[in-house]
């Protein structure tokens, strides 16, 4: 299974993440291991493929001191346990869903005016790619 960086992560709870990188997407705290962050993660990737996730499981500590963080808490590197039936997904449902989901989450979206602006891209870009890719790079930039 190769998946094609970078990516957009669905909860069931409708939260998004956009990850850069293979690291980041393996990389999580200790709670949010045994919160069950993972099961049923749906994974697109930027070949507008769509992957979920069944389960992880801790494959080893990341840093010093076991990977204890007084912040973050224990921060640890899981292994990913994917679903074998992978499906390709089309613009528009992507669009669709993405749409539907910055709707949902409006007002975070708007925290800085630019929703109106989002949603536009959104519509008018020609593939899965340019959306998860502009995003992405905005994620990153903030955080």
């Amino acid at each position: 299974m190769k998946i094609q960086y970078p990516i957009i992560t669905i909860s069931g709870k409708n939260h998004i993440e956009f990850i850069k990188h293979d690291e980041d997407l393996k990389k999580c705290n200790k709670r949010a291991l045994k919160n069950k962050y993972y099961n049923k993660l749906i994974l697109i990737d930027s070949n507008s493929n769509r992957y979920r996730i069944q389960s992880a499981e801790q494959e080893s500590t990341i840093g010093i001191l076991w990977g204890f963080n007084l912040m973050k808490g224990q921060q640890l590197k899981v292994r990913l346990i994917f679903d074998e039936k992978v499906e390709k997904i089309e613009l528009g449902e992507f669009q669709d869903l993405l749409i539907k989901i910055i709707n949902k989450n409006k007002y975070f979206w708007d925290s800085d005016g630019n929703l109106k602006e989002r949603l536009e891209f959104i519509k008018n870009a020609n593939s899965t790619k340019e959306i998860i890719s502009k995003f992405t790079y905005e994620y990153y930039k903030k955080y």
